[in-house]
């Protein structure tokens, strides 16, 4: 009597494991992939991207001497657009500001 026991709970324990790996499949094939737009051209050394709902300024190597200010305006679909201020060093590489969305962000612009 015991073997069947462990026979039945061993069943049940790969029946569990083939129902998730299952369900991780199709979450996975179901999920949207994400991909990253941006502006075609750069303002002194720095353009936005966006995603779905989000979207940031971006900097190669700032170079708007002498205030590095960059203004980062957030096209948001359903909602008010926002714009932001960032004063940044000479040469600064790297992600500033970001902003989410709440349904779609349309794009990002980086102007002075």
């Amino acid at each position: 009597m015991g073997s069947l026991a462990m026979h039945i709970s061993g069943l049940k324990a790969a029946k569990g494991v083939v129902i998730g790996a299952l369900a991780a499949a199709a979450i996975g094939l179901t999920a949207p992939v994400s991909s990253a737009s941006n502006e075609s051209s750069w303002t002194e050394g720095c353009r936005g991207y966006w995603y779905s709902t989000s979207g940031h300024g971006y900097c190669s190597s700032a170079t708007n001497f002498p205030s590095y200010g960059y203004l980062t305006t957030y096209d948001c679909n359903a909602e008010l657009d926002t714009q932001n201020y960032d004063k940044l060093y000479q040469g600064y590489v790297g992600k500033y500001d970001t902003h989410e969305c709440t349904f779609k962000i349309n794009g990002t612009h980086v102007g002075l």
